[in-house]
C-alpha cells in the first residue's frame, strides 16, 4: 500500500489509472473485507484517512466507466420484438384468408347443390311432358284428349318442377317457349314444333328454368330419300341414267341435258324454278315446274304430264314427245315445233304460234288445245313437297350408338375391314380421329376391297373435309347389308346443309355390288361416272354424274335415319296417303335459365 501511495504522490491522479484492473479490483476487496470485518465484529473500525477515502472513491470509477461502455453496444430486442409481430400478423393473414376460403367453398358448394338439384327436377319434368306426349300419339295421330298440356310433380318435399307445353305451325325453329308463334295448343297435323318450358326447384327454393324445342312430324310414314329430295346445289347427269323421282330444291332452273340412251327414270320436280333443255332429255315420268320450261331447239321426251304451275312453256323443238298433257299457267308457244301430245294443250292463257297439223297424239288424232283453263295444280303441292323434302340432319349429338356398336380409331383398309367383314350387330365407325388425306384437316375414306357383313357407318366430322374413294371391289357377304359414308352437318339446327370444310372428293368405280349412301352438307366438287344403288344425300355444291347408273334405292338407319324413299307419289312414296305417321323427334334445342 505505501509503494501505491508513492505512486500516487510521484505521478498524480492519472498515475492510478494505470495499474492492471485485477490490482484494482484487489484494493477494492481488502477495503470491503475491512468494512466488513468490523460491522462483524459488532465494532467500529478506525476512521480511514483521507488518502485511502480517496482510493475507494478512484477504484470505484473504474467499473463505471467500464459499464458505461457495456450499456453503449447496441440492443437488438425491438427489432427481434417487431419481427415476431409482423409475423404474426402475415399467419393471421393467411389463416383468416383460408378460413373465409373454405367457408365460401362450403357455401357454394351448398348453393350448387341446391341448382343441381333445380336443374335435375327440371329435365325431370320436360322427361315428364315428352313421355305425355309420346304416349298419347296413335297409329291415325295424336289424341290431344290424353296429353297433359300442363302440370306440377306430386306434392311432397323438395325438389319439386313445372311444366307446360306449346307448339308452333312456322317453319323456322322457335328459340324460345314464349317466342312469336308459340301457342298454348295441342300439336295438330300442321305443327311443326313443340316447346316445353320445364322449372325445377330445389331444397333451398333455387329455380331453374329450361326450354326445349322438338320436331313434330304428321306425314309420310317413309323420308324422301336424298336422291329423291334434296340437292341444295347443282345436280347435273349427263349422259347418266338415274333411276327414281328427282326433286330439285334450289333456286334456279334444272338443266336437263342426258339423253344419248340415259334418262331420268321417275318424276322430275323443280320446286323454285324452271326446265331448261340444253340437250336431248329423256324423262320417263312426269315433270312438273314452277317457273319457264324452255326446250331451246333441243328434244324432250317425257314420259307423263308436262306442267309449269307458275310459268309458260315453250316447245320450239322438233320431234318432242309427251305422254300426257302440256299444262301452264302461262301462255304455251309451239312455234316451229312438231311432236305428239298424248293428251291436250291446256292452258290458263292462250296457245300462240300453234299449227295443228304438226301435233298429233299417238293415235293420229289432233291433239285438243284448251285455252283459258283453270290454272294448273298438283296434289302434293310444291310447296308441300318441298316442305317433305327438307333437309335432314346429321351431325355429332345424333345418337349413333342407339341399337349399334361404336368403334374408333380405325382409320385403314386393314383396320375397317376387321369390323366391315366380320358379321354382327349394325357398326359405327367414328373416323374423327384419322388423317392421311391432302391436310391435317380432311379424313381419307378407303376401306378397299371387302365383302360386307353387316349394316355399317364410315363417319367423319363436320370440322375435317372428307376424301371418299370407292374405287375397290365391295361386294355382299350375306343378305342384303347397307354401307353408309356420312359426313356430318355442321349445325343441326337450321334446317339446312351447313359445311365449314369446303366441298368433298368422291371417286368410285362400277364395282359398289352393295346397297350405298353418301351424305354430305358439303357436296362434291367433281364429276364422275357413278354406277351405283343406294342413296346420294347432297348439299350446297350438289354433285355431276357424267356417265354410269345411278339406281335410287330405299334405305334406313332407324331412329337416325328413317325410311327414304324413292318416289313422292303412289304407294312406297314420300306422299302416299295409307301410310302416315306420327312423332315427336329428337330434341333440336334448348335453354337453361
Amino acid at each position: 500500500m505505501a509503494d501505491l501511495a508513492h505512486r500516487y504522490q510521484e505521478g498524480g491522479h492519472n498515475a492510478l489509472l494505470r495499474p492492471h484492473d485485477s490490482e484494482l479490483t484487489d484494493l477494492h476487496v481488502q477495503d470491503h473485507d475491512r468494512r466488513s470485518a468490523g460491522h462483524v465484529l459488532g465494532r467500529h473500525c478506525a476512521p480511514v484517512d483521507s488518502r485511502s477515502r480517496e482510493r475507494r472513491m478512484l477504484v470505484i470509477e473504474r467499473p463505471r466507466r467500464t459499464q458505461q461502455r457495456t450499456d453503449a453496444r447496441p440492443d437488438d430486442d425491438g427489432a427481434v420484438l417487431v419481427t415476431v409481430v409482423v409475423v404474426m400478423f402475415v399467419g393471421f393473414i393467411i389463416a383468416a384468408t383460408i378460413a373465409a376460403s373454405v367457408v365460401f367453398t362450403i357455401g357454394a358448394n351448398v348453393d350448387n347443390k341446391d341448382r343441381t338439384q333445380a336443374f335435375i327436377a327440371a329435365e325431370s319434368g320436360r322427361d315428364v311432358a315428352v313421355d305425355s306426349l309420346a304416349s298419347a300419339i296413335t297409329s291415325t295421330g295424336l289424341n290431344c284428349g290424353a296429353v297433359t298440356m300442363s302440370a306440377n310433380s306430386t306434392a311432397g318435399a323438395a325438389p319439386t318442377y313445372t311444366y307446360s307445353i306449346r307448339s308452333s305451325e312456322a317453319a323456322d325453329r322457335p328459340d324460345a317457349w314464349d317466342a312469336a308463334g308459340v301457342t298454348a295448343t295441342c300439336p295438330i297435323p300442321t305443327t311443326k314444333w313443340v316447346v316445353i318450358r320445364s322449372t325445377g326447384t330445389g331444397t333451398d327454393d333455387a329455380q331453374t328454368t329450361i326450354d326445349s324445342v322438338y320436331p313434330w312430324y304428321h306425314g309420310p310414314a317413309t323420308q324422301p330419300a336424298g336422291t329423291l329430295a334434296f340437292f341444295e346445289g347443282e345436280f347435273t347427269a349427263t349422259k347418266s341414267t338415274y333411276q327414281g323421282d328427282l326433286v330439285i330444291r334450289d333456286d334456279g332452273d334444272y338443266t336437263c341435258n342426258n339423253a344419248d340412251g340415259v334418262s331420268i327414270q321417275g318424276d322430275l320436280w323443280v320446286l323454285k324454278g324452271g326446265l331448261s333443255i340444253t340437250k336431248d332429255c329423256v324423262i320417263t315420268g312426269s315433270v312438273y315446274t314452277r317457273g319457264l320450261i324452255d326446250t331451246k331447239n333441243h328434244k324432250l321426251t317425257v314420259g307423263g304430264d308436262l306442267v309449269s304451275l307458275d310459268g309458260s312453256i315453250l316447245l320450239t323443238a322438233n320431234d318432242i314427245k309427251i305422254g300426257g298433257d302440256v299444262y301452264a299457267k302461262g301462255t304455251i308457244s309451239t312455234k316451229n315445233g312438231s311432236g305428239s301430245v298424248n293428251g291436250s294443250f291446256k292452258t290458263a292463257a292462250t296457245v300462240t304460234d300453234h299449227k295443228p297439223a304438226d301435233w298429233k297424239r299417238l293415235d293420229g288424232t289432233a291433239v285438243p288445245v284448251l285455252e283459258n283453263q283453270t290454272v294448273p295444280t298438283v296434289t302434293p303441292t310444291l310447296d308441300q313437297v318441298f316442305a317433305a323434302t327438307a333437309w335432314i340432319e346429321l351431325t355429332n349429338t345424333v345418337p349413333w350408338s342407339t341399337d349399334s356398336t361404336v368403334y374408333t380409331g380405325l382409320c385403314s383398309a386393314a383396320e375397317l375391314q376387321t369390323v366391315l367383314t366380320v358379321p354382327g350387330t349394325r357398326a359405327f365407325i367414328d373416323m374423327t380421329s384419322c388423317t392421311a388425306g391432302a391436310s391435317p384437316n380432311e379424313i381419307t375414306v378407303a376401306p378397299g376391297n371387302f365383302a360386307l357383313a353387316r349394316d355399317a357407318i364410315l363417319y367423319v366430322p363436320a370440322t375435317k373435309g372428307m376424301n371418299l374413294d370407292l374405287t375397290g371391289t365391295i361386294t355382299k357377304a350375306a343378305g342384303d347389308p347397307q354401307l353408309f359414308v356420312v359426313h356430318a352437318d355442321a349445325n343441326g339446327s337450321d334446317s339446312k346443309p351447313t359445311c365449314t370444310t369446303g366441298s368433298d372428293k368422291f371417286t368410285a368405280t362400277s364395282t359398289i355390288g352393295v346397297r350405298t349412301m353418301v351424305y354430305s352438307a358439303c357436296g362434291i366438287t367433281n364429276s364422275m361416272a357413278l354406277t351405283m344403288t343406294g342413296q346420294l344425300y347432297m348439299g350446297n355444291l350438289g354433285i355431276h354424274l357424267n356417265g354410269g347408273t345411278f339406281t335410287c334405292t330405299p334405305m334406313e338407319w332407324k331412329p337416325q335415319i328413317g325410311k327414304l324413299s324413292c318416289g313422292v307419289k303412289g304407294s312406297g312414296g314420300i306422299f302416299d296417303p295409307t301410310n302416315t305417321v306420327t312423332r315427336l323427334d329428337n330434341r333440336a334445342y334448348q335453354t337453361e335459365r
